[in-house]
């Protein structure tokens, strides 16, 4: 359902059409990770942060994806129960634990990131190319501003 959104004031209006597209995407890519691969849009995500991350930390990966360490060490419980992680105590700090990704886990990130690249390219592929790079370096931008300095 389209919302009219012409009363509103453009920040507002800009907002909300923000917000609705990261629903709907996300929304969206939930439903074809979990039909397909039985995993959350916030599974993948984690599993990216591991991905990108090497040896990370779940405060790491905590601070990569701007999630609470709760909510990493969730995920951490399910991807150790699935084979996907193996957790190491860090010899530095014997709370912290050092994570890695198994070779099941590696199969798992990249079977889902195939998954995520199609379908974004399907949903992004009404917006020219010229305007996706104008907005992405738009929002590259507000990034900036919005980083601790």
């Amino acid at each position: 359902m389209i919302h009219k959104t012409e009363k509103l004031d453009w920040s507002k209006s800009f907002m909300y059409n923000i917000h609705q597209t990261h629903f709907l995407v996300e929304k969206h890519l939930e439903q074809k990770l979990s039909a397909a691969k039985g995993i959350s849009f916030s599974q993948f995500m984690v599993l990216l942060g591991l991905h990108c991350k090497k040896a990370p930390s779940q405060t790491a990966i905590a601070e990569f994806l701007y999630l609470t360490e709760a909510t990493v060490s969730r995920h951490m419980n399910t991807f150790t129960k699935l084979g996907y992680v193996t957790r190491k105590e860090d010899p530095d700090n014997r709370r912290k634990h050092i994570l890695t990704l198994t070779p099941k886990g590696t199969r798992a990130f990249e079977s889902a990131q195939k998954i995520i690249e199609h379908e974004l390219k399907n949903i992004f592929e009404v917006i020219p190319l010229n305007e996706r790079t104008h907005i992405t370096s738009a929002f590259e931008k507000v990034i900036k501003k919005l980083l601790p300095k």
